[in-house]
């Protein structure tokens, strides 16, 4: 009996967080923009989040590290269109965007080329390359994911910072990208 009653406990949690009217924790943490928008992410189970959002109401970046654990560090910045006609840039120029970011790490890293890789989202596209640090300092990481991804009406740059051993962090980092949903409210102020 004892068994039974230790496997049902989370349905029985499930179930009467419910009917007190509150949802389990799926992950899901939404995130309000200055904009009035907000950007949801799915943060895995034992990360830990902080927001830094600028006085001047410019894009907020979210800064994920692990609860316990090896270090490792995330940063995400949502932004929206600020141009009069609100448009989003094209993929050729978010390609280009993120090729220019990686050819700033020219000479920083072991790679004598970064290449470009394409990363499908669930409401659009993005890019961005994988470097390895020619000589990190100690408390610096070796490798770093870096790129740009649109989310619905949103362009999401990313930094991925880890070391050996952590395949698995950016594995969950790509699944919560890819899995970002944006929230418009409808009242936009670019």
């Amino acid at each position: 009996m004892k068994a039974l009653r230790t496997a049902l406990a989370p349905l029985l949690a499930v179930l009467a967080a419910q009917a007190l009217g509150q949802a389990p924790d799926t992950g899901a943490h939404r995130y309000e923009l200055p904009n009035q928008d907000s950007l949801e992410l799915i943060v895995p189970p034992g990360w830990g989040e902080s927001v830094d959002q600028p006085e001047d109401g410019g894009p907020p970046t979210i800064q994920l590290r692990p609860k316990e654990g090896a270090p490792f560090e995330i940063y995400v910045t949502p932004d929206w269109p600020h141009a009069p006609d609100g448009a989003l840039p094209d993929t050729e120029t978010l390609r280009e965007t993120v090729r220019a970011a990686a050819e700033r790490m020219r000479g920083q890293t072991v790679e004598e080329i970064l290449e470009i890789r394409r990363l499908q989202g669930a409401s659009g596209v993005g890019f961005y390359f994988v470097a390895t640090d020619r000589a990190p300092q100690p408390e610096e990481f070796r490798f770093m994911n870096q790129g740009a991804l649109q989310v619905g009406d949103l362009t999401v740059t990313f930094t991925i910072l880890t070391n050996e051993g952590q395949e698995a962090v950016i594995e969950e980092a790509f699944a919560m990208l890819r899995d970002a949903a944006y929230r418009g409210t409808g009242r936009d102020q670019h």
